[in-house]
């Protein structure tokens, strides 16, 4: 009892000292080819160092949780217990752990140490942090986690990690057994469970795979036979609430710091790939993205809706679809499969309201937030005519400039839309405001009489009717005299029969 108080005294300050919460929340299932907006090599795995009695640790495991659940990059994450758990405690050692919080990112690439104590703060942390990792180059390996719950806290876990890179791999195979969601009591100091705790490993060696061969192994691990140390074993674990993930640790060894830029040196060995594998249903996820955009104006009053939906693969999931002008809108569709809806044409200058619920087939659901949007004020009329000036003759090979103006009765910005004549396209340009010239070119290749014709749409999609103009390619004839290149260059329109001749 007297070497344990101490022990807990210094983490306490250890944590105090570096300065930070934890999110209770169905947990969605990781898509691992959910890139985002950004190239990544492979599947990031993090590793957060942290402890149940640490007031700054929530915003760590807290920031991972909102991160991951958002899904914009392939990542994994564990949550080291260590005042729980002895296996946590024995791989915060092997980082040689400074103090709680602290977050490793694919072994040890990326550490960030300490807290915010800011959801920000601590998450563009993280995500810079995550988006370095993830852009590293690393050996072409693909891992692949299979898990069969065979009942009573019992898995079959089957492991494969195909080398497609040209050269041996030699590296560590850790598999992380984790929780959803804490069923331990393993609960921060704001009150929330922690997410994805580590248990214990389903496997924990070096690998060796020759190029093009795949190392498999599958593993029975039952929970009865796992414990954290201080007299619980894992065998109340359920299905539902389990997550598996693989990490493939390269045997090269670098030098890390777990309190960088120089402090706590340990060897870090960079993760190469990793996969997770969720033991169960989880629900449908919350429906997000709505179009229109929430709080968006000026919306067209033919205007569909359409959210992002999805759920644990291989089950069905289906809608519900919330819509009307009251804040609380009422139920207006059920059982729907398709993440659009068409509420019919709506009325001008009217905010309406809309949220989606969204079910699987074993009764779980999950409602997302209220949306809202407002029509547009009145009537959307569509442009006027454009006008296209330009050359009407010419030779061919030759690129020559036509300018465009467009106006819209309610001085919406304009797009234009061309057709050469020659089976060639300008499709629609970007937007310029009503009224605004602007110009586009095009040369023709062949000799012959060109019918070039021109439409405009407005913001909101509107279409004018078509103007047209007559070009003519008479000639290949060369102009060698730069006078008449500058006079016809200057008076486009004059002595047309000349022009015509000269093919100009």
């Amino acid at each position: 009892m007297k070497k344990i108080i101490p022990i807990l005294i210094v983490g306490i300050l250890l944590c105090t000292a570096l300065g930070a919460v934890a999110l209770k929340s169905d947990v969605k299932t990781q898509d691992d080819t959910n890139k985002g907006n950004r190239v990544f090599t492979h599947t990031v795995f993090a590793e957060d160092g942290t402890a149940t009695w640490c007031s700054h640790c929530p915003y760590a495991h807290g920031s991972l949780n909102r991160i991951y659940k958002i899904g914009q990059y392939p990542l994994l994450y564990t949550s080291l217990v260590a005042d729980k758990n002895v296996h946590a405690t024995a791989r915060d050692t092997e980082y040689n752990l400074a103090g709680y919080p602290t977050v490793y990112f694919d072994g040890g690439y990326k550490v960030d140490v300490g807290s915010y104590d800011n959801w920000q703060q601590q998450m563009s942390w993280y995500n810079t942090s995550i988006v370095q990792s993830g852009a590293r180059a690393v050996p072409d390996i693909v891992t692949t986690l299979n898990v069969s719950w065979l009942g009573n806290a019992v898995m079959d876990i089957t492991i494969d990690v195909k080398n497609n890179d040209p050269n041996l791999y030699a590296g560590h195979l850790h598999i992380y057994v984790t929780e959803v969601e804490s069923t331990m009591g393993w609960v921060d100091t704001q009150g929330h469970k922690y997410t994805f705790p580590f248990l214990d490993y389903a496997f924990n060696g070096p690998i060796s795979i020759a190029s093009g061969d795949t190392y498999t192994n599958t593993i029975n691990w039952d929970g009865h036979n796992y414990n954290d140390g201080h007299g619980n074993n894992f065998g109340s674990i359920q299905y539902g609430n389990i997550m598996i993930i693989a990490s493939v640790f390269n045997a090269t060894s670098h030098q890390g710091y777990s309190d960088p830029p120089s402090g706590y040196p340990f060897n870090a060995f960079y993760v190469d790939d990793a996969a997770g594998f969720f033991v169960g249903d989880i629900g449908p996820n919350t429906p997000s993205n709505p179009n229109p955009a929430n709080g968006a104006t000026s919306v067209d009053i033919n205007k569909d809706v359409s959210w992002t939906g999805g759920g644990t693969p291989a089950l069905t999931i289906t809608y519900d679809v919330y819509f009307g002008t009251e804040s609380s809108p009422p139920k207006v569709a059920s059982n729907q499969s398709a993440t659009t809806y068409n509420p019919g044409t709506l009325a001008y200058s009217t905010m309406y309201y809309w949220k989606i619920v969204a079910w699987d087939q074993n009764d779980n659901s999950s409602e997302g937030p209220i949306w809202h949007f407002t029509t547009i004020n009145s009537p959307n009329n569509p442009p006027n005519l454009p006008n296209i000036t330009g050359p009407t003759s010419g030779k061919p090979g030759s690129t020559y400039k036509y300018t465009i103006t467009g106006t819209d009765p309610e001085s919406d910005t304009i797009s234009a839309y061309i057709m050469w004549g020659d089976d060639t396209i300008t499709d629609w340009t970007t937007f310029h405001d009503s009224g605004v010239s602007f110009t586009v070119t095009h040369s023709w290749t062949a000799k012959g009489t060109y019918t070039v014709q021109v439409k405009v749409k407005d913001e909101h999609g509107a279409e004018s009717g078509w103007t047209t103009l007559s070009v003519t390619m008479p000639t290949s004839f060369e102009i060698t005299n730069p006078f008449l290149h500058w006079f016809f260059e200057h008076f486009p329109n004059a002595f047309p029969l000349l022009r015509q001749l000269l093919g100009v």
